[in-house]
C-alpha cells in the first residue's frame, strides 16, 4: 500500500474502533430492550419464513395475527429483511442478522461520510465530521430506545448515497438508492427528494439516470404500496400523538448543540454567503428543525400530515448527515492551531449523551420466542384489510376446515400461502380457510376458478360446494397490478445492467487507448 491508502486504512481502523465502542451495549448476551426491536426480529422471521415458501416478492405474511396473515410486507419497508433474509440463509440467527444489519449500517455509514465529506473538504474536517455521524442524538436513540432497524439502515446508506453522487459512481448510485428506497418509507421520502436536489444543485447530470434507474427498480414495492392503501385501515386510524413527541424532538436538538453553532459560525463566513451547498445544507436543517418542533404544530393537525410521518422527532433524521456536513465545513474555516481544541470540546460535550446509553438493557430470548411469535408487529394494526373489521383473539387449530356441512379433508399441502387438500364433503358444504383474505388469494375447485366470498367480520376466505369429492387449490399469488410493478421494477434493472455494461466497455476502451499512448 502506498502512503494515502495506508493513511485511509487507518481512518477507517479509526473510525470502525469508535463505532465498537459506541454499539458495545448490542455484543452483551440478549437483545436490547427498545420500543420495536422484539417486533423487527418477529417480523424478519415471518418475512422469512414467507420468502422461504416461495413467496416473491414477499406481501403477506401468513404466520403473524394469530396466524390468520395479513399484508403488512406490501405496505412497510421490505429492505432490511430482505438483507436479513440473506443473513439468516447463510447461518446468522434471526436476532444476530439484526443487529449485523444495525452494526453494519453504522460502520458503512461513518466510512462514506468521511468518503464523501473528503471530496469537498480537508482531511481532519472530514475525520470530524465522520466522527460526529457516528456520535449523532439521532442515530442513538434510533438504535438504543427505538430499535428501529429499518431508519438505522436507511441513515447508513445515506453517505453512500451521497458520496455515490459526489465522486459520480454511476454504478453504486442506482443500487445504492433503490435499497435506500425500501429501507424505510418515512425516511425515503424524506432523503430521495434530498438527493434530487443534491443532484440538481452540484448539476451532476450525468448521473441523474441512474438515480432514476434506482428508484424505478423499487417500483415493486412503492406503486402497490400506493395504489393498494385503500384495501386497508392505514388512512383511517392515528398511529400516534405528536403533540407528546415535542419533547423528545427539543432534547435531540439540545444535545446536538455543536451543529448549530456551526451552522451559525458559516453564516459569518463570507465565503459561505455565496455557497449554494451551505445554503441548502443550512435551508433543510433549518426546515426539518422547525417540523420538529411546536413550532410546526399547527401543522400537526392535518391528519394526512400526521398518518405518514407519525412523530416529529423523524423529522431530525436529516441531522445525522447535514450535521457532519455543517462541522467539517466550520472545521475547514478554522485555524490549524484551534482545531484539537475544538475537536476535543466538542467530543467532551458528546460525551455526556452518548454515556447515557450504556445504561441500556438486554433481555434473553430464545430462538423460538421469535420464530413462534404471531403479533402483528404494528403499533396499531393499520395494515388490517378494511373488511376484517373483527380480529380473532386466538389461533385456529386448523388452517382449513368446514365452517358449514359435513366431512373430511385429506391435506396434500399446507403453508401459510398455499392450500392443496382434497375435500370429502357429505353434504353441501362452505370451507373456510383461517386466513385474512387480501387480493392475489385466488382458489381452483376441481380445476375450474372457485369464488371466494369474504364477507363475515373476520374477513376470512370461504367457499362455498356440493357433495361429493372435490380438489381445492388455493394460493396467494401477484395481482396484475402488482405483476405490471414487478415488470417495471425490472425493466429499470434491465436499463441499469445495460448502462453498467457500457461504461465497463468504455472504461476497458479508455485503459486501452491509454496504454496504447504510453507505448508508443
Amino acid at each position: 500500500m502506498n502512503k494515502k491508502q495506508i493513511h485511509v486504512f487507518l481512518i477507517i481502523v479509526l473510525l470502525f474502533g469508535l463505532s465498537f465502542i459506541i454499539l458495545l451495549p448490542l455484543f452483551r448476551p440478549g437483545f436490547l430492550v427498545t420500543d420495536d426491536g422484539n417486533w423487527m426480529i418477529i417480523r424478519l422471521s415471518a418475512f422469512y419464513q414467507t420468502l422461504r415458501e416461495g413467496q416473491f416478492p414477499v406481501r403477506f405474511l401468513g404466520r403473524l395475527n394469530q396466524s390468520y396473515g395479513y399484508p403488512v410486507a406490501n405496505f412497510l419497508y421490505p429492505g432490511f429483511m430482505y438483507i436479513g433474509s440473506l443473513l439468516h440463509a447463510l447461518g446468522l440467527s434471526f436476532q444476530t442478522s439484526v443487529e449485523a444489519i444495525i452494526v453494519g449500517s453504522v460502520l458503512l455509514g461513518s466510512c462514506f461520510t468521511y468518503f464523501w465529506l473528503r471530496r469537498i473538504f480537508s482531511q481532519v474536517s472530514s475525520i470530524a465530521g465522520a466522527i460526529m455521524y457516528v456520535l449523532m442524538p439521532y442515530l442513538l436513540f434510533d438504535i438504543f430506545k427505538r430499535g428501529s432497524v429499518g431508519e438505522v439502515l436507511a441513515i447508513g446508506l445515506m453517505p453512500v448515497a451521497l458520496f455515490s453522487i459526489e465522486s459520480k459512481n454511476k454504478w453504486l448510485l442506482a443500487p445504492i438508492v433503490a435499497l435506500l428506497a425500501i429501507s424505510h418509507n418515512t425516511l425515503a421520502v424524506f432523503f430521495l427528494p434530498f438527493l434530487f436536489g443534491y443532484i440538481l444543485l452540484k448539476k451532476y447530470w450525468n448521473v441523474l439516470p441512474h438515480f432514476i434507474f434506482g428508484v424505478g427498480m423499487t417500483s415493486f414495492f412503492w406503486l402497490p404500496a400506493f395504489f393498494e392503501r385503500t384495501y386497508v385501515t392505514f388512512d383511517s386510524i392515528a398511529i400516534s400523538n405528536p403533540g407528546s413527541y415535542f419533547p423528545i424532538s427539543h432534547t435531540i436538538i439540545l444535545w446536538s448543540v455543536p451543529l448549530l453553532f456551526s451552522a451559525l459560525f458559516l453564516l459569518f463566513k463570507d465565503g459561505y454567503h455565496r455557497s449554494k451547498e451551505f445554503w441548502y445544507v443550512t435551508i433543510i436543517f433549518c426546515l426539518s428543525t422547525f417540523f420538529a418542533t411546536k413550532g410546526s404544530a399547527f401543522l400537526w393537525r392535518v391528519a394526512d400530515f400526521v398518518k405518514f410521518v407519525q412523530f416529529p422527532f423523524r423529522w431530525l433524521a436529516f441531522f445525522t448527515f447535514l450535521g457532519p456536513w455543517l462541522v467539517a465545513a466550520a472545521i475547514s474555516e478554522i485555524k490549524k492551531g484551534k482545531i484539537v481544541f475544538i475537536i476535543c470540546g466538542v467530543l467532551l460535550l458528546i460525551g455526556s449523551w452518548v454515556t447515557t446509553y450504556f445504561k441500556s438493557e438486554s433481555i434473553i430470548q430464545p430462538e423460538g420466542y421469535f420464530t413462534t411469535n404471531e403479533a402483528t408487529t404494528t403499533v396499531k394494526d393499520e395494515y388490517m384489510p378494511k373488511w376484517a373489521t373483527k380480529q380473532m383473539k386466538e389461533r385456529s387449530t386448523k388452517r382449513i376446515e368446514f365452517f358449514k356441512g359435513q366431512g373430511t379433508i385429506e391435506e396434500k399441502v399446507i403453508t401459510t400461502q398455499r392450500i392443496d387438500v382434497v375435500i370429502h364433503a357429505k353434504e353441501e358444504s362452505v370451507i373456510q380457510l383461517n386466513t385474512i383474505y387480501y387480493p392475489g388469494w385466488g382458489a381452483m375447485l376441481d380445476g375450474e376458478k372457485g369464488l371466494i366470498t369474504y364477507e363475515n367480520e373476520y374477513g376470512l376466505m370461504r367457499l362455498s360446494m356440493p357433495a361429493g369429492d372435490h380438489q381445492l387449490f388455493m394460493e396467494f399469488r401477484e395481482t396484475f397490478g402488482r405483476f405490471l410493478a414487478d415488470l417495471l421494477s425490472a425493466a429499470f434493472g434491465v436499463m441499469y445492467g445495460i448502462s453498467l455494461i457500457i461504461l465497463i466497455v468504455k472504461s476497458r476502451n479508455k485503459k486501452k487507448r491509454r496504454y496504447k499512448e504510453k507505448n508508443i
